[in-house]
C-alpha cells in the first residue's frame, strides 16, 4: 500500500525558497548570458550562488517531509519509552504522524491527539485530515481529535503518561508563550512520566522551563543531521513520583 501522506511542514517556506532560488538561477543565467560587459556582470556569481543554497534547502525540507519525519517519529516514540498501557497525548499534531505511531505501538494504551490545525503550519493542515489519516492507519479507535490550544490544555492535572510534540511549540512566537506551553505539558504529565519535545529553535528554553516546572532527569538529544532540516533536537523531561 502506498504511504499515508502526512504533509509537507512550513509549505510557504519550502515554496518561497524553491522561487527565490530558481529566480536566482534564472538572473545568474540571463547575467552570463546578456550582460557581458554590462555592471550587471559581476552579480551572475553571487545570483547563483544564492539560486543553489535556496533550492537545496528547499529539497532538503521535502526529502525531511516525504522521508525524514518517519524516522525522526520512530526516534521520538523510542525515546519515550512506551510500555503499551499508556495513555499519550501528542501536543501539535498536525496530521496525527506522532499520534499514529504511538497508537500502533500500544496494546492496550489510547492516545490523545490535540492541535489548532494551521495550514502555515502544514499543507492542507485540517482536524478532518487527522481524521482520515487515523481512520485509514487502522487506528480510530485508540485516538481521540480534540481542537486544543497548547498554551491552555483542556484537561485535568497529571491525566497523561506520556506528552510527545515535534516542530509545534517554535509556532508560539512569544517566550512567555512557549513557557506556558511547557507548564501546561508539565502539568498534565503524571507523576513517572516523561515529556519528549523536538523542535528545530528554542530546545535548549524548553529544558530550562521543563526544570522550572520541577522536571528532572533532562537530556537533550541531537541536532539530528542527516535525517531532518532544519536539523531538529530533542528534549526529554521525567516527572518525579509515582503514578497513581
Amino acid at each position: 500500500m502506498p504511504r499515508i501522506d502526512y504533509g509537507i511542514d512550513a509549505p510557504g517556506v519550502v515554496r518561497n525558497l524553491a522561487v527565490i532560488g530558481l529566480a536566482g538561477l534564472a538572473v545568474s543565467f540571463l547575467c552570463q548570458r546578456f550582460a557581458q560587459g554590462t555592471w550587471l556582470w559581476g552579480f551572475r556569481y553571487p545570483f547563483l550562488f544564492a539560486g543553489i543554497f535556496c533550492v537545496v534547502e528547499a529539497g532538503l525540507m521535502l526529502l525531511y517531509a516525504k522521508v525524514g519525519k518517519f524516522r525522526h517519529r520512530d526516534r521520538l516514540l523510542a525515546l519515550a519509552g512506551l510500555r503499551g498501557d499508556e495513555h499519550v497525548l501528542d501536543v501539535g499534531t498536525g496530521r496525527g504522524l506522532l499520534a499514529v505511531g504511538a497508537a500502533k505501538r500500544l496494546t492496550n494504551g489510547r492516545v490523545t491527539a490535540v492541535d489548532i490545525w494551521k495550514t502555515e503550519d502544514l499543507s492542507h493542515n485540517a482536524r478532518e485530515r487527522t481524521a482520515q489519516v487515523v481512520k485509514a492507519e487502522g487506528v480510530a479507535d485508540q485516538v481521540e481529535i480534540k481542537e486544543a490550544d497548547a498554551t491552555k490544555l483542556p484537561f485535568a492535572d497529571e491525566t497523561f503518561d506520556a506528552v510527545v510534540s515535534n516542530l509545534c511549540l517554535h509556532n508560539i512566537y512569544d517566550a512567555a508563550g512557549r513557557q506556558r506551553a511547557i507548564q501546561e505539558v508539565a502539568r498534565v504529565l503524571k507523576p513517572g512520566g516523561r515529556a519528549v519535545i523536538s523542535d528545530f529553535k528554542h530546545v535548549g528554553d524548553y529544558a530550562a522551563y521543563f526544570r522550572l516546572a520541577g522536571l528532572t532527569s533532562l537530556k537533550l538529544h541531537g541536532p539530528y543531521l542527516w535525517d531532518t532540516f532544519p536539523p531538529l533536537r530533542a528534549v526529554v523531561a521525567h516527572k518525579d513520583g509515582k503514578a497513581h
